[in-house]
């Protein structure tokens, strides 16, 4: 796989962060850049106070290559929605809300983040290295493994119009 396959492999999830907060400024929510944390890890969408002097909170982007026309069905092998590897630095102050976004028919949901989230979402998969990463395997045509990462069950996901409007009365407080 060449160097430019595998920019427009990561390109997808830039794409879909730009759609996201886009849209959220459409909305009148004062949406940042993304931007790297001191830990070295992203926040895909910074959400400011309207006079820009403090961040109030961020909000996760994940992009969906495949069809989905009912996050509340998973696709086959799903145990839940991926929202974010369990190493990650990020996850010591969790996001306000997560949002999916599927790049095929530009459909979206979202979860709200809870401030423990082992109480209500669950690990997967249990230890690093168990399962491969089928997607990035065949994209890079070695074997890549999953890290571990907090999956969303569909009882916690909420739609577009939901996680719009949770974001919304936050941006406002």
């Amino acid at each position: 796989m060449s160097s430019s396959d595998w920019e427009k492999f990561l390109a997808e999830g830039k794409r879909a962060v730009e759609i996201v907060r886009k849209g959220l400024i459409n909305r009148g929510i004062n949406a940042g850049e993304s931007r790297i944390t001191e830990f070295g890890t992203d926040e895909d969408i910074p959400i400011y106070s309207s006079d820009n002097q403090r961040q109030l909170f961020w909000i996760s982007v994940k992009s969906v290559s495949g069809l989905v026309e009912n996050p509340r069905i998973l696709p086959f092998g799903y145990q839940g929605w991926m929202c974010g590897e369990v190493e990650s630095k990020q996850w010591v102050n969790p996001p306000a809300a997560i949002i999916w976004f599927c790049l095929v028919n530009g459909m979206s949901w979202g979860a709200i983040s809870p401030s423990r989230l082992s109480t209500r979402w669950f690990i997967y998969p249990d230890r690093w290295g168990t399962s491969v990463d089928s997607r990035k395997t065949r994209q890079l045509a070695r074997k890549v493994y999953l890290y571990p990462s907090w999956l969303v069950p569909p009882s916690a996901i909420i739609n577009k119009a939901e996680i719009i409007a949770y974001v919304q009365r936050l941006a406002q407080e």
